[in-house]
């Protein structure tokens, strides 16, 4: 039982190369080297990458966890998928997303500074929505890294090794630039490190309540007992080299001569920590965390100018992480807005049928008692013809009142909608708005058949009623075609005119929505997720277009 969900997941990288490359042969092992890790230590039960160079295919890789195989990939998987629907010509448009991945991203590869631009297309697949990123992640770092072995094949047969580290620190700022998910970031920044330095990185966050560490990422040689260790890190307080790089604000270099002043000597045994130069990431005076890069004995110290760039990568990592937080935050406002505006129009409703129901049981029910009264009174044989006439004009004064009434009410809180769903309710407006307005309406509904939820309908209904209002009040049509669809993916709304239509323009800071009024409209959608077009041009008429994701019915 337990075997069913154990996830397989797969993993699928296309890289494409705008620039003339002539290594693949010699670069083909270490890539291969780097697939293999990837399905021993990330998990995926298949690797594949698929490289074209100029629009050309030039090298089919996969690996699986029984082995490696070149150019024959395993039975099913999302590698024969892609092959045998594109097969070698690959087209600018990303393909990637057409296979429905669990998790996917777009990754820039910078080889040459004047060349067009290069990327690779990462996509997870058969992986939950729990762990389709945490997978992403891991797969970002892989391809990260394989970018970087086929930029030291590049730059290798160059004496001037500051081209290759100038486009380490541009792939840097690209790809945290491009990505908002804070561990992306971080997998992505410590591949690009450990890569350039040829050494271990790990970047550790500060918990916010109490200062503890949090192990965030960990790559370079770091197996999985190490991965172990380095996950059981979380909780302990800062180690002293920790609390001197934070209190000063500077990168801390640490040497086997005073390596045990930095760390406990269960953490230095742990990791055989020699060589350690640790960076502060801070932003606004704030302390984000530690990035640390560690080098065995053997190899030499860290010099000047990679400390300076080790500097730079981690500025650069220290705004992308402000910035991510500063979205996280705007996210969380935004979302607390929606919930206040949700809750706002939920108000409005109940109110307009609190009040719809107060008319119709109170006002209309007395109005009609005076109506039946007068009735009376008209037919009665004791009243002369002038008060019979005065009588019957006072009816029908009533009668037509007791009809506005009724029709206010109906648009308060229409009865039809609650009693009968969305479709009925439609119907009976569209009836309603020919008989008043002479215009010549047309409903089509499709695929009605799914059942969607009380306050879904309400709030459809509430959009088709503005912007019929809007086509009576300003179009000067004499006909309007209403089409609704929904499956159980998406909902698609199109009212279409043909009045006089207007001239689109840019929205301004004040009227975002123009004179038609259509914020209501926007507000609506905004709790649904739905978003909407307006087509028009002066003298052919309107068309908009509301699209909203289908939910499940309760």
């Amino acid at each position: 039982m337990a075997e069913s969900n154990v996830e397989h997941p797969e993993l699928l990288m296309v890289c494409k190369i705008n620039s003339s490359f002539n290594n693949i042969k010699k670069t083909c092992p270490a890539i291969k080297e780097a697939l293999s890790f990837s399905v021993d230590s990330f998990e995926f039960t298949h690797a594949g990458l698929i490289l074209y160079i100029n629009n050309k295919q030039t090298a089919c890789l996969q690996v699986s966890r029984k082995g490696l195989c070149e150019k024959q990939p395993a039975t099913g998987n999302f590698y024969k998928k892609y092959m045998e629907q594109f097969g070698a010509s690959h087209n600018p448009a990303e393909r990637m997303a057409s296979l429905q991945p669990s998790s996917f991203t777009t990754i820039p590869v910078i080889l040459r500074a004047c060349d067009p631009a290069s990327k690779m297309e990462i996509g997870v697949f058969s992986a939950s929505p729990a762990t389709a990123q945490n997978y992403l992640n891991k797969a970002t770092s892989l391809g990260i890294h394989i970018i970087n072995i086929i930029q030291d094949s590049v730059f290798g047969r160059q004496k001037d090794r500051n081209l290759r580290k100038l486009s380490i620190l541009l792939e840097t700022v690209g790809t945290i630039s491009s990505s908002l998910n804070l561990n992306q970031i971080l997998h992505i920044v410590s591949q690009i490190t450990a890569d350039l330095f040829h050494a271990r990185c790990a970047i550790f966050l500060f918990n916010e309540t109490d200062q503890t560490i949090i192990p965030a990422v960990g790559v370079g040689s770091f197996d999985k007992k190490l991965k172990k260790k380095f996950r059981a890190q979380k909780g302990l307080a800062p180690y002293p080299a920790f609390i001197k790089a934070m209190r000063d604000q500077q990168p801390v270099m640490l040497t086997p001569d005073n390596i045990e002043k930095g760390f406990p000597p269960e953490i230095i045994k742990n990791f055989s920590y020699a060589r350690v130069l640790l960076i502060p990431l801070i932003s606004k005076n704030n302390m984000l965390g530690i990035m640390q890069v560690d080098r065995p004995a053997q190899d030499k110290q860290f010099d000047h100018e990679e400390v300076a760039i080790f500097s730079a990568i981690a500025k650069e990592t220290s705004i992308a992480m402000e910035n991510t937080r500063l979205v996280d935050t705007l996210a969380k406002k935004e979302k607390l807005l929606q919930q206040l505006l949700e809750k706002l129009i939920c108000a409005q409703e109940d109110e307009r049928k609190r009040v719809a129901s107060e008319i119709h049981d109170g006002a209309i029910q007395a109005l009609l008692g005076i109506w039946y009264r007068v009735q009376l009174l008209a037919i009665s044989t004791s009243a002369d013809d002038n008060n019979k006439n005065e009588l019957f004009k006072i009816q029908d004064l009533l009668g037509q009142q007791i009809q506005e009434i009724r029709r206010i009410v109906y648009n308060l809180r229409p009865v039809m909608l609650d009693t009968y769903g969305l479709g009925p309710a439609l119907r009976a407006l569209i009836r309603t708005l020919q008989e008043e307005s002479q215009i010549d309406f047309e409903l089509v509904m499709k695929n009605q058949k799914q059942s969607l939820p009380a306050n879904f309908e309400l709030t459809l209904y509430r959009i088709v009623q503005e912007l019929l209002a809007n086509v009576i009040k300003h179009s000067q049509a004499t006909r309007v075609h209403v089409t609704l669809a929904n499956d159980e993916n998406n909902t698609v709304l199109v009212v279409k005119d043909n009045g006089i239509g207007f001239n689109l323009t840019p929205p301004s800071r004040d009227d975002l929505y123009g004179h038609l009024g259509l914020a209501n409209i926007q507000e609506r959608l905004t709790l649904l997720g739905g978003t909407f077009k307006i087509d028009s041009q002066l003298g052919w008429g309107t068309t908009v277009t509301v699209y909203v994701p289908t939910p499940l019915a309760n």
